[in-house]
């Protein structure tokens, strides 16, 4: 494995500390996900993207190696199998049913029985590749600091600022349900590319978008996007207006997005992480509620990565302390949207009376930038919640059990 510091953007230190605790998480809710870690046979706990080829294998980017999973057995790649560096950034799996591995070093394309690798000497635009997405039309596109390449028919045709991408740093790219390939970048908003011109929106140009700095996409049946940004996602729809934001308060777990992967039901599936305190989970949207849930339901860690759906339209989450599966009996499908619980006085001044009329909930406090204020497990009577050290403003709290799921605003004085 590398030695990787900090400007990585990942933590593997604080993921293999808090594995231990995590797997006593993991036996209590084990009904609700099923898990994976070293012990099963993923070449590193670290898992830094997933992807799903046609034949509903598996395939993981971590710290140490690639990993396929075939439903029974995990197999393991790496430098000496032709891989071009142990260290994988990104995933994916193109048209034709190849693998590609983003790293430091280049990518490299898995046939099912070779690897090829390319660099920048074969036009790649840059050899360390952040995200790869494999097109409907057996293009690949690879994102990078340095902008972006499409490899098409074993040539790479690249694409910057100077050809109208709204920012060279890109983070993400899909597509949307007419095949136009969007980039999520850095300080650039997201571009929209047809083939021929790309279509910039930003703050500046778009109401209401929450943030310039893009990090996923995603798309619904309505071909409605989705817009992840570390302020929560703004949704356009099908002709590229604003219709509305969701944060927070609006029942995303946290306003980190990471990724965002939509099913086959139509639901979009978000992965939230934040760095500043180390919390993270997945939070879906059936086009009028949220539900959420993280490591109290049995998500193997909190530092969710990515997301990626697999045949039987089963969610699949890369984190920084292995992988997990959201089995059909999540409980999630079950949730009760509206639980009654009783949140007052609000606005409060130093007391908070919870009524959590006969549930266990575990509760989060969080301000209005999505930091944590508070944590604890709630009685199934009233609790007395002391806020006197918050200073005024406006927070929310979650609540949550293998059940139910809401969040509550309040004011403080």
């Amino acid at each position: 494995m590398k030695n990787i510091g900090i400007s990585k953007r990942h933590y593997i230190a604080i993921a293999m500390i808090v594995v231990v605790f995590l797997f006593t998480v993991i036996k209590v809710n084990g009904q609700n996900f099923q898990n994976f870690t070293t012990t099963d046979g993923l070449p590193d706990n670290f898992v830094l993207g997933i992807a799903v080829d046609t034949n509903n294998i598996k395939w993981v980017a971590t710290a140490n190696g690639v990993g396929s999973y075939n439903d029974t057995t995990w197999t393991i790649y790496r430098v000496a199998d032709g891989l071009a560096d142990n260290y994988a950034y990104s995933i994916s799996v193109d048209k034709n049913n190849q693998v590609w591995v983003g790293t430091d070093y280049g990518v490299s394309k898995f046939n099912g029985t070779t690897w090829t690798n390319y660099t920048t000497t074969d036009g790649l635009i840059s050899n360390s590749v952040n995200y790869i997405y494999g097109a409907n039309d057996g293009s690949v596109w690879f994102a990078t600091q340095s902008g972006v390449s499409k490899y098409s028919l074993g040539t790479f045709t690249n694409y910057t600022t100077t050809d109208g991408l709204s920012n060279n740093s890109v983070y993400s790219i899909s597509s949307d349900n007419t095949g136009n390939i969007w980039f999520c970048t850095q300080m650039g908003g997201v571009s929209k590319f047809n083939g021929t011109t790309f279509t910039n929106i930003t703050k500046a140009t778009t109401d209401s978008l929450l943030d310039d700095n893009t990090f996923a996409i995603g798309f619904d049946q309505n071909n409605n996007r989705f817009i992840g940004t570390w302020y929560g996602i703004s949704k356009l729809n099908s002709s590229d207006a604003w219709v509305e934001n969701y944060r927070i308060e609006d029942g995303l777990y946290n306003n980190f997005v990471r990724d965002i992967k939509s099913d086959s039901d139509g639901n979009i599936w978000v992965g939230m992480f934040a760095d500043y305190n180390f919390d993270g989970g997945i939070s879906k949207f059936n086009g009028t509620n949220w539900v959420s849930y993280s490591v109290t339901d049995g998500l193997v860690n909190t530092q969710v990565t990515g997301i990626a759906i697999d045949k039987q339209n089963k969610p699949w989450i890369s984190t920084g302390g292995g992988v997990s599966k959201i089995n059909a009996n999540t409980g999630i499908e079950n949730f009760t949207e509206n639980p009654v619980v009783d949140v007052y006085p609000n606005p409060v001044k130093q007391t908070l009376f919870i009524n959590a009329n006969n549930q266990n909930y575990t509760m989060k406090i969080v301000d209005a930038q999505g930091r944590m204020m508070a944590e604890q497990m709630l009685k199934p009577e009233s609790n007395r919640i002391s806020l006197e050290q918050f200073t005024s403003g406006i927070y929310y709290i979650h609540l949550s059990n293998n059940k139910n799921s809401i969040t509550k605003k309040i004011v403080v004085l």
